[in-house]
């Protein structure tokens, strides 16, 4: 059988490319165009790189410290070891087919990368809602290969750079966070001062982003979970499917067939958490519908809760429209300057403590706040400090309560408040 090494000396992380017949490569399970290299040779144990066409190499000059199991050791214990040891290099974590590498310098993340679609930058501004599937339809038609697609996306007008920027700090959390959701899979760690190439370099704290990940994993677990529901049924909203393509497009296409997650699932051949994560991009662009029976006739609420920015969204939205419900009576009486200039007041005192949020920040006419202005200043706190959105909306509205109660020229104040109950309930949740 082809492939015999016992009379070659091959020095690991240095051969092109090991010479494999067909019947080889079939029981190995490998494609035709498929290369192998040696990366590592033990008493007993060798160990082989798979590569395709262009794909980048894994590091050939450094060395090969750690090799894991996650069933038995999770990838937070591995990231734990990493960053408690302060060392710099490359973890790479591979499931089926599924791989994902993340550059470290002395404990902390300063880039990822990944093979799957869903962890795309395009992906990622569709999501924040930086960009829109149309765009990204777009763009993808027009990319050229060799191209850096976040430069493509500037260049054609579709994003600024500062959202580039941000988008691409963005999707390497998004890439580290989704490593938690894997139960199974191998974690390799190669030590020494490895960079990736022609990318920007991040520097963003690992037990942040581990804490991110459970609680993101969790996340996505329970909405995987209200998927699998049998009365739970998916949807295409008619006129979309042109904006899609690639996987989006494979499961719109399959929803002319099937409703049901699982069943939708395995027609498309995704895992499920993979294919939820894309229900949620498909979902946050307008591109489909997810409903259950009548006891509960639309999930769409449900889904939307699950993501995390799209719960930030919406509170800000809810939060600015009960400011203007509250401060109705009181423009009534004085006009809306007096109000706006007490408000200001109050944003400036915040914003001592919540800078990045409202720093700068002017209310306007009757002390309205500009939703969009403050959704954008939210989106880039990480996840773990949302809660801050929350506190600082909720002083607002305590202060318009108090002044509703105590303005000598309202009338009913326990009347306006208890119109306004159920909205000032939802942000209370």
């Amino acid at each position: 059988m082809g492939g015999d090494m016992s009379d070659r000396d091959v020095a690991p992380g240095h051969e092109p490319g090991l010479p494999l017949d067909a019947e080889l490569r079939v029981a190995l399970g490998l494609d035709l165009d498929e290369r192998v290299t040696l990366r590592d040779r033990g008493a007993r144990t060798l160990l082989f790189e798979r590569h395709r066409g262009d794909d980048a190499l894994l590091p050939a000059h450094a060395d090969l410290a750690l090799c894991v199991d996650v069933r038995v050791f999770g990838l937070i214990d591995v990231f734990g070891w990493v960053h408690d040891a302060g060392k710099s290099g490359l973890l790479h974590f591979s499931h089926g087919e599924h791989a994902k590498s993340v550059w470290l310098h002395r404990g902390d993340v300063v880039f990822a990368a990944s093979n799957q679609r869903i962890d795309r930058l395009g992906h990622s501004l569709v999501r924040s809602g930086d960009l829109s599937l149309e765009q990204l339809r777009e763009a993808e038609r027009g990319y050229r290969r060799g191209e850096r697609f976040g430069k493509a996306l500037v260049e054609r007008g579709l994003i600024t750079p500062r959202a580039l920027w941000a988008g691409l700090q963005r999707q390497v959390e998004e890439i580290v966070r989704s490593l938690f959701s894997y139960g199974a899979g191998t974690a390799y760690f190669w030590d020494g001062e490895l960079q990736p190439d022609n990318v920007v370099r991040l520097e963003l704290a690992t037990r942040r982003l581990v804490q991110e990940g459970v609680v993101w994993r969790d996340e996505l677990r329970r909405f995987v979970g209200a998927l699998c529901d049998p009365r739970v049924r998916i949807e295409a909203v008619p006129g979309r499917r042109d904006c899609t393509s690639g996987t989006e497009r494979l499961v719109v296409d399959a929803l002319d067939h099937e409703s049901a997650f699982p069943s939708l699932c395995r027609r498309v051949g995704l895992d499920e958490p993979t294919a939820a994560r894309t229900l949620q991009l498909l979902h946050r662009a307008g591109a489909l519908r997810i409903r259950r029976t009548p006891e509960d006739p639309d999930l769409t609420q449900r889904v939307r809760r699950s993501d995390p920015a799209e719960r930030l969204r919406s509170q800000i939205e809810q939060a600015a429209k009960l400011i203007a419900e509250l401060s109705h009576p009181i423009i009534d009486i004085e006009g809306p300057e007096p109000l706006r200039e007490r408000l200001a007041a109050v944003l400036q005192g915040l914003a001592a403590r919540h800078r990045e949020l409202l720093g700068g920040l002017e209310p306007g006419p009757g002390g309205a706040l500009d939703p969009v202005a403050l959704v954008e200043r939210a989106s880039s706190l990480p996840v773990e400090r949302h809660g801050e959105v929350h506190d600082a909306l909720d002083a607002m509205l305590d202060y318009l309560e108090f002044e509703l109660k105590n303005h000598p020229d309202v009338d009913d104040a326990d009347g306006v408040l208890r119109a306004v109950a159920p909205l000032r309930a939802t942000l209370r949740d």
